[in-house]
């Protein structure tokens, strides 16, 4: 499928190209005609661009990434990109130190956590053109995924990824334990925290390293609190913080039910795996995971079990689905800018957003509600009711100016739950206590 979607892009690309060959590229990703321009043009070659890209995904999505490159390279010979991987969890603070050296990346991925910092420091380049470029179809973007790249009516990158996040699921070991599967009981509307926490108790063996479910995503344990944890806390009718970014809430009986819940699982129940375990839903030996449409790369290769996806299990406050949320932005000040912009819309165009589906729930209409797209995954149906049923109510998590600053103080606490430092009423405590003062400033 990868390889089709690859050919493909690339002979529309190509075919784009040669309908196209009456244009010229200038800054900011508009076009002029090129009459004017054509004589000057023969005479001189286009100036060699080396351009940088920075990701924090895995080898896979390099490798599409690579192989996209490869069919840009025939219709810009003169631009060549360089592929920057960043681990996730320093991904921010990396991006802050080069921007603050004037090393940053040409073009970037950029997490919603990051968004606001960047474009309050006025780091990211306006790329307002692209919306009245014919060629780009810009309707095309769901407009709800645009808030975050948009201020005061200017655009500053383009979403590439909105996944709601999800249950991966073993259907052996519920098999073998005589099991509804969560997917069943969706549909019956008993999909809840409580049948979570039934379900992994049967299926759990803690003394031979199996569990019944685990919330940590692969970014790992503390460096991931908010994405492991937002849904949790969101399902218990509780929030990390106020709406405003101003006060520190997760200190409420809500918050400390979604808390305890997790610490429950790890330390009491044995039900999910204990602080640093890096047990993988590939081994076999977890019953139900939680992750992103980015994930189903490696679940594909599963060949020991049957699995499928269905979509979080609600609690007290409904069922608190989050939304990943990633763009395409180019850097303000980059000396490479306009040829940057120009291989954003790239990436972004309809027929390489098809490509880059297979792992990130697109933020273009026309691909998202393709059969392509829905054939990514376990099923069409499964797609559906796991991903897109899910993203009408789904929510981004919250961004912030000065996020590292607070999440150096939540790992910290995090790190006592994962130590048994404290109990969580007491936890609760102090986090409020020592991240309150960085919200207020």
């Amino acid at each position: 499928m990868k390889k089709a979607l690859t050919v493909a892009a690339s002979v529309v690309v190509v075919s784009s190209l040669l309908a196209g060959c009456g244009s010229q590229n200038t800054p900011a990703g508009t076009t002029t005609p090129a009459n004017s321009n054509a004589a000057a043009a023969s005479k001189a070659p286009a100036k060699d661009v080396k351009l940088t890209f920075s990701i924090w995904g895995s080898d896979a999505h390099k490798k599409m990434y690579e192989d996209l490159i490869a069919n840009y390279k025939k219709i810009k010979p003169n631009v060549s990109v360089e592929i920057m991987t960043i681990p996730a969890a320093d991904y921010q603070q990396k991006i802050s130190v080069m921007m603050a050296s004037k090393t940053a990346p040409d073009i970037m991925w950029m997490l919603e956590r990051a968004i606001p910092q960047f474009l309050t420091a006025d780091q990211i380049e306006d790329i307002s053109a692209i919306k009245t470029d014919a060629a780009y179809d810009f309707k095309d973007v769901i407009p709800s995924t645009l808030d975050l790249v948009t201020k005061n009516d200017k655009l500053y990158g383009v979403p590439f990824s909105t996944p709601p996040n999800m249950i991966y699921y073993n259907k052996n070991l519920f098999k073998e334990k005589g099991l509804k599967t969560p997917t069943e009981l969706y549909k019956e509307g008993n999909w809840t925290y409580e049948e979570m926490a039934k379900a992994a108790q049967a299926i759990a063996q803690p003394d031979k390293g199996v569990y019944g479910f685990n919330l940590i995503r692969p970014a790992g344990w503390g460096a991931s609190w908010i994405e492991s944890l937002q849904t949790l806390v969101w399902a218990n009718g509780a929030d990390f913080f106020s709406k405003d970014g101003k006060k520190f809430t997760l200190n409420s009986p809500e918050g400390q039910k979604a808390l305890q819940f997790f610490s429950d699982a790890m330390f009491k129940t044995k039900i999910h795996p204990k602080p640093g375990d890096q047990t993988t839903f590939e081994s076999g030996k977890i019953g139900m995971q939680q992750d992103l449409l980015s994930y189903m790369g490696k679940a594909k290769a599963i060949k020991d079990f049957v699995w499928d996806i269905a979509p979080m299990p609600k609690g007290s406050g409904g069922q608190g689905t989050t939304l990943g949320y990633a763009a395409y932005m180019v850097t303000k000040g980059s000396p490479n800018a306009a040829e940057a912009v120009e291989f954003l819309k790239f990436l972004s165009s309809k027929e390489n957003m098809t490509v880059t589906s297979q792992y990130f729930v697109p933020g273009r209409k026309s691909v998202l509600e393709s059969d392509g797209f829905l054939k990514q995954g376990p099923s069409p149906e499964s797609m559906k009711t796991a991903v897109l049923d899910q993203m009408a109510q789904g929510r981004v998590r919250q961004g912030f100016q000065n996020f590292q600053k607070i999440d150096d103080k939540m790992k910290l606490h995090f790190d006592a739950i994962y130590t048994q430092a404290g109990t969580i009423p007491d936890i609760l405590k102090k986090m409020e206590q020592d991240v309150s003062p960085i919200l207020a400033q």
